[in-house]
């Protein structure tokens, strides 16, 4: 029996591509030569025609290859068989059964900007189950970095810009979508100053700030463009961490990269420009795990303990499908 239903279901297959390719090509004749663009008809259509040869031999091959011969001939090969003599009927044939399975694929998945639109349907035909897309990120970072040294000032919440960019894929939903993604951004450095009269002052910067993350974001769209997501990431950041000194701090010096894991989390809302381009406003926090640095004191190495934290506030654009034509 599975072996069996295995076999019908290559045949029935086979059959709806050549079907697929015969209605192509009985839409494109009929709308060249019979519609202005507007969709008005210009004359009266012809009298029913037979398919090209080519295409008269495959569809002959799988109506039989379906069983005609032992009495049983499906009612979808009946059909076709029927409406195949005349392009016009087999291209409004071909029209309702893709719009019947759109529907009821809606009816079972959700509708929403990713997986189908509203009407079950998108200009060209049916959005795929998952599609690819990058994306570029703007924003602004509040970074805080704090370290155990009490001979070393700390930074709080210092406004810095950061960019980056993202490529990932989106896979259909229930009303919206799975997104998982690599992405990967810098921020521009941070530093803070702490001066002492007759003393000189100690300078600690952090430079050089990336992360590189795998997320995964769940987006709903309760409504036709708008909708919200949440989620977060994990991988890994760094920074080179850097203390200089004037007068007699000078003895202090230090020019050390760190790296260590990373995470963030957050959420945001989306809307849809178009059915490939959407942007997002979004809120995240993301930390680097406490790490150790070296730096020296009269030349002498010691190491002392950080931790990089930020809340962000980041503007998207994705791109969906940005290999395709876009006219």
């Amino acid at each position: 029996m599975r072996r069996i239903f295995f076999r019908q279901t290559f045949l029935c297959l086979a059959l709806l591509s050549t079907l697929q390719i015969a209605g192509s090509a009985a839409r494109a004749d009929w709308h060249e030569a019979y519609q202005t663009p507007n969709g008005a008809e210009q004359r009266a259509a012809p009298a029913p025609t037979a398919l090209d040869p080519t295409i008269a031999a495959a569809l002959d091959e799988n109506l039989e290859l379906l069983g005609r011969g032992d009495g049983q001939e499906p009612s979808l090969v009946a059909e076709t068989e029927a409406k195949a003599a005349s392009p016009v009927l087999l291209a409004s044939f071909l029209e309702s059964v893709a719009s019947s399975f759109n529907t009821s694929r809606c009816d079972s998945v959700g509708c929403d900007s990713v997986s189908c639109s509203s009407t079950g349907r998108r200009s060209g035909g049916l959005l795929p189950p998952w599609r690819p897309y990058v994306g570029g990120i703007v924003g602004a970072t509040f970074a805080t970095l704090d370290d155990d040294n009490p001979q070393t000032p700390a930074i709080s919440n210092e406004s810095v810009f950061t960019a980056g960019g993202t490529i990932g894929v989106a896979f259909d939903r229930p009303m919206g979508a799975l997104r998982v993604e690599f992405e990967g951004r810098g921020r521009d450095q941070i530093s803070t100053t702490d001066s002492q009269p007759g003393l000189g002052s100690l300078t600690l910067r952090a430079t050089d700030i990336w992360s590189a993350t795998i997320n995964v974001w769940r987006d709903y769209q309760p409504y036709e463009s708008l909708g919200f997501y949440a989620g977060g990431g994990l991988g890994s950041g760094g920074y080179r961490s850097t203390i200089s000194g004037t007068g007699l701090a000078s003895v202090y010096t230090g020019n050390d990269p760190v790296t260590n894991f990373a995470w963030q989390a957050g959420g945001g809302v989306f809307y849809n420009l178009t059915e490939r381009a959407t942007i997002d406003l979004g809120y995240r926090f993301f930390a680097i795990d406490e790490s150790t640095a070296v730096a020296e004191v009269f030349q002498q190495p010691f190491t002392y303990r950080e931790r990089y934290s930020a809340s962000e506030l980041l503007l998207t654009l994705r791109i969906y499908e940005p290999f395709q034509r876009w006219w």
